[in-house]
């Protein structure tokens, strides 16, 4: 089955703003083929420009730039592949980061999925809303991060959105991964595979990700997306998942703020 990436990319730009909606201190503006949003969680990925179209209008752009530096929060830029160099320049002009592009990745073909639920010893148990912190101190752990940064933002609030659903899987008595998706219409997102260090290769990851597009098909999606890690990656592809595109993306961080430019328009 042929998968349209604008399709996908607009199923990609509808969980982002449904994230955005949901978190507290957040913000979202979509226009024109661009999507903008800030959770105030000072994590560049959190914050920031996605562009569905690959022809984004340079002056929504410029504009939803400012914003965001406005909010003083680091953020990033993901453009899709073949995206006007009008819209790179301005990364550039910015003095944004460039990073290792972004696979964006589908999944149509569901058959290992049943198999790689199975995990012997594993226990796989969906979150109730108020079970948010069982998610954070997973994901921190995997991440390296304080707990803090990801508490602002995954609130009993943002878990009780329609069609997220949050998993926590355990093992000898201890949680050793967890994950989240969202499921909108056709599609399931999927979102904070997290596996630390001590618990990873032996398929913890890719059986939570397996729940949450087996939950996803039952819900009604009929195609899985997500964007990979490069350590996800090899996992992902053994479940059948495939590269649709590859976003290109800029991260600015705060010691790199724009203020020092002279070229730059005031917010």
């Amino acid at each position: 089955m042929a998968v349209d990436p604008d399709l996908v990319a607009a199923a990609m730009a509808d969980a982002s703003q449904y994230m955005f909606d949901a978190a507290p201190l957040g913000w979202m503006h979509r226009e024109a083929g661009v999507l903008a949003g800030a959770t105030g969680v000072p994590v560049p990925m959190l914050n920031g420009i996605w562009a569905e179209s690959l022809d984004p209008d340079p002056v929504v752009v410029t504009a939803m730039l400012d914003r965001l530096d406005a909010s003083a929060v680091p953020y990033c830029l993901q453009l899709r592949p073949g995206t006007s160099t009008k819209i790179t320049d301005q990364a550039v002009t910015r003095g944004m980061r460039k990073e290792d592009a972004i696979p964006l990745m589908v999944l149509e073909e569901f058959s290992l999925i049943a198999q790689a639920e199975r995990v012997d010893g594993l226990t796989i148990r969906g979150l109730e809303p108020e079970e948010g912190p069982a998610h954070i101190a997973v994901v921190a752990d995997a991440f390296g991060m304080p707990e803090e940064l990801f508490a602002q933002m995954m609130t009993p609030e943002l878990l009780r959105a329609e069609g997220l659903c949050c998993y926590v899987a355990e093992a000898g008595g201890q949680p050793v991964t967890t994950g989240m998706g969202l499921t909108a219409g056709d599609f399931v997102a999927i979102f904070n595979i997290a596996t630390p260090t001590q618990h990873r290769g032996r398929g913890y990851g890719a059986a939570v990700t397996a729940r949450v597009v087996s939950d996803g098909r039952a819900a009604g999606a009929q195609l899985a997306w997500l964007q990979s890690s490069p350590m996800g990656y090899g996992v992902y592809e053994r479940l059948g998942f495939r590269t649709l595109e590859r976003w290109d993306c800029w991260v600015l961080e705060p010691d790199a703020r724009p203020d020092r430019n002279p070229s730059r328009k005031p917010a």
